[in-house]
């Protein structure tokens, strides 16, 4: 299981509840390896989920892999802007509190996408300023 954490990783170890919601979907897709998208995806959901558990310097940490993410090319940028960013903006509606909180913690690339993200789907995001 060690390896289809990877390309998490470095988000699930900033906080044991999310290395635990990744555990769960990387074994409810054992033996095939998780999407990238579904797997960041589930970290966005859990981000929002856990959010009175997480202290701002957790916030902050996953935000500063977040940016260092959205910054590169490729499968994991298109990952964590589809699939974190995304659920994150999903739940604005029943965890309005929760989701403007992560948000605010984010970075300027994060939000930069977040409000492309709700122009494109004519929402507001809690949060995204």
């Amino acid at each position: 299981m060690t390896d289809a954490l990877k390309p998490y990783q470095d988000l699930a170890a900033r906080h044991p509840k999310l290395r635990e919601a990744v555990s769960v979907v990387v074994a409810d897709w054992e033996p095939d390896a998780v999407p990238v998208t579904i797997g960041f995806c589930h970290i966005g959901r859990a981000l929002v989920r856990l959010e009175p558990d997480l202290d701002d310097a957790t916030l902050d940490e996953v935000s500063r892999l977040v940016e260092r993410s959205l910054t590169g090319n490729g499968q994991e940028a298109d990952a964590v802007a589809t699939g974190l960013l995304e659920a994150i903006c999903a739940h604005g509606v029943e965890a309005p509190a929760a989701v403007a909180r992560v948000v605010s913690r984010l970075g300027a690339g994060a939000r930069a996408y977040i409000r492309a993200w709700d122009a494109f789907t004519g929402t507001t995001t809690p949060g995204v300023t």
